[in-house]
């Protein structure tokens, strides 16, 4: 189910847009603007905050882009579309965010706001208000799941807190808890490089899409941590996310012992994101292959915003996430990707045609407008042109 178009930009017309501060009352897109205002363009904030085949997510930082994204997945207009708990995950803790992202997946159904230290930044604050979680049996009660020791402790709300000493322990402690919360391991497990952000990123929205835990490994070695959650299922399906520049073919052998290691992997952070998306194997992966889908781009610049991505890879949106490393233009690899995977109508009849749609997390300086123009282009349902017998 896709969210109307028109409702996501009006949960949208909050954030910021080219970098502007989350709060100021002249930020784009604005409600309201009418035609004989001085900038009424400018308010209005196209064609950066939508075009037809996209949405802006403006955030000057990976905190606002996370806010807005949970903002809009979660309405919070009544019981139904607001959810039990939120995870407090620090910014500068990527493994931490990439790893909770499992945690939206239900049975649990906790999407993460991130945080600053031992700051709650506003625009966390803000929507943390709005959605106004009450906890569940399944977050043990609690309305904030602290993700490690750095996320502060909000003023009136009952917490809990998943502890680990390292990146390797708490993405086990996470696994942990999420197999207790379903009362089983998850289906699968993805392994992922605990110090290349950019090429573990994408594991995030499959991870909050599916339940499956995500846990880390360096290059030459599988951390204690990591092997310690292994032993605690029976053998499974790894899942390796990179080629052996980031995880070396010592590690996933290592790996073996627990199971069967399959690898998926492009070059670059840019190709291995979109050979994810591509992948799909015995129940795991996205598999998007044919139109009639979303897709998220970030910037390999903002690790944090694989938090960003997360709740859209569920919740009704089920989009995979792709990768950019050029602010200013969209890369070749993803830009034949979404070319193969284009939709198209035929006899002039686009009624029963599908659609796919992106979104764009970050302001112009992280992915350019120019770029997001051209991610509209080549996911525009086109005519198509068949043969007559």
């Amino acid at each position: 189910m896709r969210l109307p178009r028109l409702a996501i930009l009006a949960v949208l017309t909050a954030l910021p847009l080219a970098g502007c501060d989350v709060g100021d009352e002249d930020a784009s897109p604005q409600l309201g603007a009418r035609g004989d205002e001085e900038n009424a363009a400018e308010k209005l904030g196209f064609p950066a905050s939508a075009t037809r085949n996209t949405t802006r997510v403006g955030g000057g930082d990976a905190v606002a882009d996370t806010a807005g994204v949970v903002a809009a997945v979660y309405p919070a207009s009544g019981d139904s579309d607001r959810p039990p708990a939120v995870a407090f995950v620090d910014r500068a803790d990527w493994q931490a965010g990439i790893a909770a992202a499992a945690l939206q997946a239900p049975p649990v159904g906790v999407p993460a706001l991130l945080t600053d230290g031992g700051e709650v930044p506003e625009v966390t604050a803000d929507v943390l208000a709005r959605l106004d979680p009450q906890g569940s049996d399944l977050s043990r009660d609690a309305q904030v799941i602290r993700i490690g020791e750095k996320p502060p402790a909000p003023a009136g709300r009952k917490t809990a807190v998943i502890r680990g000493k390292d990146p390797y322990e708490l993405a086990a402690a996470i696994d942990r808890y999420s197999t207790v919360a379903r009362g089983a391991p998850s289906d699968h497990v993805v392994i992922a490089s605990g110090e290349r952000p950019e090429f573990a990123m994408p594991a995030a929205p499959w991870a909050a899409r599916s339940g499956d835990s995500v846990l880390f490994v360096q290059r030459d070695r599988v951390p204690a941590a990591t092997l310690t959650a292994l032993r605690r299922r029976k053998k499974t399906d790894l899942y390796l996310l990179g080629p052996e520049s980031v995880v070396s073919e010592r590690t996933a052998k290592a790996l073996g012992r627990f199971g069967r290691v399959r690898r998926i992997e492009g070059a670059t952070p840019v190709q291995n994101a979109v050979a994810f998306a591509r992948y799909e194997r015995s129940g795991f992966g996205w598999g998007y292959t044919v139109p009639g889908y979303n897709f998220t781009l970030a910037s390999t610049s903002r690790p944090a915003d694989a938090v960003a991505a997360a709740p859209l890879g569920a919740n009704g949106v089920f989009a995979p996430l792709l990768l950019t490393d050029d602010p200013q233009r969209l890369p070749r690899s993803v830009e034949s990707y979404l070319l193969d995977v284009q939709p198209g109508f035929e006899r002039d009849d686009p009624s029963s045609a599908v659609y796919n749609r992106v979104w764009i997390l970050g302001d112009d300086k992280a992915i350019s407008v120019a770029a997001q123009a051209r991610a509209d282009a080549v996911t525009t349902l086109v005519p198509v042109r068949t043969r007559q017998p």
